[in-house]
């Protein structure tokens, strides 16, 4: 049974602050947590092209995306982020990441 964009869920962080991720790849912070209902998601190569036009790129879980690739996820599927400000996660940020 195939699922239709609006069955996935998918769940971000963004690494923002001191965070060492933050430093490293600073083009690079937001980082697929979890999904549902999927296993693989086709996101735009290249941000000026039109969603689903163009060179796509396959991504899943642990896979870091640009800022347009994430604004794409957003507008195609149903999607939350928090952000994580250093390499320390907090209780609350962990329960919203099993969540």
């Amino acid at each position: 049974m195939k699922s239709n964009s609006s069955d996935i869920v998918i769940k971000m962080v963004r690494y923002v602050g001191n965070h060492p991720i933050a430093s490293i790849t600073p083009d690079r912070t937001i980082e697929i947590v979890e999904m549902q209902n999927a296993v693989f998601i086709n996101v735009n190569k290249q941000a000026k092209q039109k969603y689903g036009e163009g060179p796509q790129i396959t991504l899943s879980v642990g896979d870091r995306v640009s800022n347009e690739q994430a604004i794409q996820i957003a507008d195609t599927y149903n999607t939350s982020i928090i952000s994580i400000s250093s390499g320390n996660t907090t209780t609350q940020q962990t329960s919203l990441l099993k969540d």
